[in-house]
């Protein structure tokens, strides 16, 4: 797969999709119907079986980064240092911000 900044961004989301659903207690399930997709797709990301389209690379960048948790756990992993999530509008000032002010209002 080629080294650029989506295929980075990608391979780190699929990588660590489990990881993201656990930090907020989501099944598969409640992942895909919060991004609206089908279950099967999520289980097809997560085993890398199937690539994930632009949209839905957008979607769950979306998801998981407007969430003080799991945005924190991104952000540990460099997400908001690749050129492609900044050109989506994310990057560490707002995940900080996000995270101080618990957007979402997640419990804690």
């Amino acid at each position: 797969m080629e080294n650029s900044p989506i295929n980075e961004a990608v391979e780190l989301l699929c990588d660590n999709l489990p990881t993201l659903r656990s930090i907020l207690n989501l099944t598969q399930q409640d992942l895909a119907m919060q991004i609206g997709t089908s279950r099967q797709a999520i289980i097809n990301f997560e085993h890398k079986e199937k690539k994930l389209t632009k949209s839905m690379l957008i979607s769950i960048i979306t998801y998981f980064s407007l969430r003080g948790r799991s945005a924190a756990f991104l952000k540990t992993m460099g997400l908001y240092r690749n050129p492609y999530i900044n050109s989506l509008g994310f990057d560490e000032k707002l995940c900080d911000y996000i995270i101080y002010n618990n957007i979402m209002g997640e419990k804690r």
